[in-house]
């Protein structure tokens, strides 16, 4: 689903929150997609974001609180354990999530815009295209041993493998994310 922001506040439903300071960096890359040119400079104020994104365990806790229907895939088994990422959340879903979350703890959750996400992903590294450096993910120590297990039968469970420079994990890697814009 997504990996949430927020601005301040506490309560025990809350995510592990990792700051993200204020400042400059390069966003984009000149060869990606269309969508990522040019690389620009973009500033970006603190936030907090999720060191882990939202698993199916906590998702649960939203669903029996609401009411609302389960995602797509709930069912399947590739993805529904509870430590995996919730996957199939449309971005409205994703909203509804942060309110609740929201009413329930205290705190001011939201999406991470585009630029909150990519700053954070880069975990603090300019130039790379990863945030672990220049190597493709395949060329990764354990790319082949993940393989080998959870990502042949869906997303493997969240936190797994090594935090980026700011302390967050499966930022590249896993599902993709929504963000607020």
């Amino acid at each position: 689903m997504a990996t949430l922001a927020s601005k301040s506040g506490s309560a025990e439903l809350a995510p592990v929150l990792v700051p993200i300071l204020k400042g400059w960096f390069l966003m984009g890359c000149d060869t990606g997609q269309d969508n990522e040119k040019p690389v620009h400079r973009v500033w970006v104020d603190e936030f907090l974001l999720a060191a882990c994104q939202v698993t199916n365990a906590e998702y649960t806790l939203f669903l029996l609180g609401t009411g609302s229907q389960p995602p797509p895939f709930w069912n399947d088994a590739d993805f529904n354990r509870p430590e995996q990422p919730v996957v199939g959340v449309s971005w409205h879903e994703a909203v509804r999530y942060c309110e609740w979350l929201r009413l329930h703890t205290g705190r001011a959750f939201r999406l991470p815009t585009e630029a909150e996400w990519e700053r954070a992903a880069r975990g603090g590294r300019e130039g790379a295209p990863y945030p672990w450096g220049d190597a493709p993910p395949q060329l990764l120590r354990d790319y082949a041993e993940r393989c080998a297990g959870y990502w042949r039968t869906g997303p493997e469970p969240v936190g797994r493998g090594e935090a980026n420079g700011y302390g967050l994990y499966n930022m590249c890697d896993n599902v993709h994310e929504w963000c607020s814009d």
